[in-house]
């Protein structure tokens, strides 16, 4: 028997567990690049592409950020409304 053989299968084990590990890996990216290409929303969690809203769905969609933009001015105006404090020579 050639000493080459093991190392041989030992190489076919390993490419065919690393096929094994990658097409569902392949799948994924096609299944999201099929729904972003259709102009969808690829969900993670449950791995389902999703319509992405759009006009007054999308606004109300966005919500948090536009909350969050709104505090983050607020807070802003109010550090910089503060008086300040007149310093006086002698």
């Amino acid at each position: 028997m050639n000493k080459g053989i093991p190392y041989l299968l030992a190489v076919l084990v390993a490419l065919s567990l690393s096929a094994g590990w990658m097409a569902p890996v392949l799948a994924l990216f096609e299944h999201a690049y099929a729904c972003l290409q259709g102009g969808g929303g690829l969900d993670l969690a449950r791995l389902r592409c999703e319509p992405r809203p759009s006009g007054l769905c999308a606004l109300l969609g966005a919500w948090p950020f536009w909350a969050t933009a709104v505090a983050l001015a607020v807070a802003a105006l109010a550090a910089g409304i503060r008086p300040q404090r007149v310093l006086r020579l002698r």
